[in-house]
């Protein structure tokens, strides 16, 4: 007869991975962590605005979640562009195609003409040419940062609405949304844009990703927890290849582009467009190939960058480690993805709800005495659904009428400001919940404890505060 084996209690904490993925997402509103995540966030922003003030309009109006633009929609834009001209613009300086016998109206080219108009003029004059440019306004052409900032947090809101209400359907629609959709419409409407954005986004987010990376797993290995400083200081030394690591798995693409490339170029040509449907299987196998490195690497990405945080790996070893990990347990995979996504949107709900109140209580008690001041412009403002706050008005010709967008404007910063640190707490929580599923992913495929960090000087699978001669560590 076999012993009898008594349990007093089940430490489910060490037992069962998956709901520290959840539970870590808490650590994302400590102070040190929030400032990372906001750091990165203003560094993503800055990067992205200033490429868009260069680049110019380079996205349809609509958006990147609308499909392609019609010839429809090019003809509306430009007879509206051609109705404000002759409205607004004398005979002399109206661009060429007012007269619809020149071709298509760009609507940049008009509202630049009627801006240059309204430094010439003032009161009521000046007052009819603002409300031309705001009929032009739905028909501008978007930056191509802003075009993806605005969507992937329109896919943002859809995927904390559809968590919140248990609709896994639509939870994964506005997840592929956000993964598949965006970055293939940007290089339908802008393939420049969507490489520059790629790379510049793609070094930020590796480089400072592995700095929030690293404050996550110190934290939920148990130790001491360490400064932003810290947190720098680790990186520094390799900054380039952690930099590198989400950027790693598009040499794939290097391989398919020229045989695709070539492919589309002989399909252009009668009488080799049949060579091309043939040669076409062939860019299919390269896109396959493609694929099967890619596609983990959706789920991979992040945990990659917390790969090189925890182990120090360079990033062509992280992307392969965490690609090798996805393959050997691609369901625990998808279940720490699952969590780490719940747990990422209940910090974005939390964030929004107490940005939103706090924005919405502020203003509402200052209406109280604003009257029809400036002040009484401020509050609507969301984290999650900016599309739905109104622009504020343009500076009007008179004194007081330009002090009140000028009051207006610091009302919008203060509020900017706020959601900006919101918006700093979810990234911060989408890189704290990818170390938390790093790390139980290499738990539940070698076996590695969370406490096993790697540290400069420290040989690797060696613990804190153990003798490395007798660990069997290799240096």
């Amino acid at each position: 007869m076999p012993d009898r084996v008594v349990v007093d209690q089940v430490d489910f904490r060490q037992a069962l991975v998956f709901p520290r993925i959840v539970g870590s997402v808490v650590g994302a509103l400590k102070p040190a962590r929030l400032l990372v995540g906001t750091f990165m966030l203003v560094a993503i922003m800055v990067v992205g605005r200033t490429y868009d003030m260069v680049r110019g309009p380079a996205v349809q109006p609509a958006g990147l979640l609308a499909g392609p633009r019609t010839v429809v929609d090019q003809a509306m834009a430009s007879e509206v562009a051609r109705r404000v001209a002759r409205e607004a613009l004398p005979v002399d300086q109206r661009p060429a195609g007012w007269d619809a016998f020149s071709g298509r109206l760009d609507v940049e080219s008009v509202r630049s003409a009627v801006r240059a108009r309204m430094s010439e003029l003032s009161g009521s004059d000046r007052d009819a040419l603002q409300r031309s440019l705001d009929r032009l306004e739905p028909f501008r052409g978007k930056g191509a940062f802003a075009a993806v900032a605005l969507a992937v947090g329109q896919c943002m809101d859809r995927l904390v609405a559809s968590v919140l209400t248990v609709d896994f359907r639509s939870a994964a629609a506005a997840l592929g949304d956000a993964l598949f959709t965006v970055p293939s419409a940007l290089w339908r409407e802008d393939w420049f844009s969507a490489v520059f954005l790629a790379i510049s986004l793609g070094l930020l987010v590796g480089h400072l990703g592995a700095v929030l990376s690293r404050m996550a797993a110190v934290d939920l290995a148990g130790r001491a927890t360490i400064t932003p400083v810290q947190a720098f200081d680790f990186v520094a030394p390799r900054r380039l290849n952690h930099a590198l690591v989400p950027l790693w798995p598009g040499v794939a693409l290097l391989v398919l582009l020229p045989v695709a490339l070539l492919v589309g170029a002989l399909g252009r040509v009668p009488g080799l467009d049949v060579i091309a449907g043939v040669a076409y299987g062939l860019a299919l196998l390269f896109g396959t190939l493609a694929a099967v490195v890619l596609v983990p690497w959706v789920l991979a990405m992040p945990m990659a960058v917390a790969a090189s945080a925890c182990e120090g790996c360079d990033g062509l070893e992280a992307a392969q480690r965490c690609g090798a990990l996805v393959y050997r347990r691609p369901l625990h995979a998808c279940l720490y993805a699952v969590c780490g996504i719940l747990g990422v949107c209940l910090i974005a709900f939390i964030t929004d709800l107490v940005t939103t109140f706090a924005i919405e209580i502020t203003a509402g008690f200052a209406g109280l005495s604003a009257g029809q001041g400036a002040i009484a412009d401020a509050g609507g403002a969301r984290l999650l659904a900016p599309e739905l706050v109104s622009p504020n008005a343009g500076w009007g010709g008179s004194l007081p009428d330009t002090l009140r967008s000028i009051a207006s404007s610091l009302v919008s910063f203060w509020q900017g400001l706020l959601q900006v640190f919101a918006a700093g707490s979810v990234t911060a929580a989408i890189f704290t919940a990818s170390t938390a599923a790093y790390m139980a992913m290499r738990r539940t495929c070698d076996g590695q404890v969370f406490e096993d960090l790697w540290d400069p000087g420290r040989p690797a699978g060696v613990l804190p505060g153990t003798d490395p001669s007798t660990s069997g560590g290799q240096a």
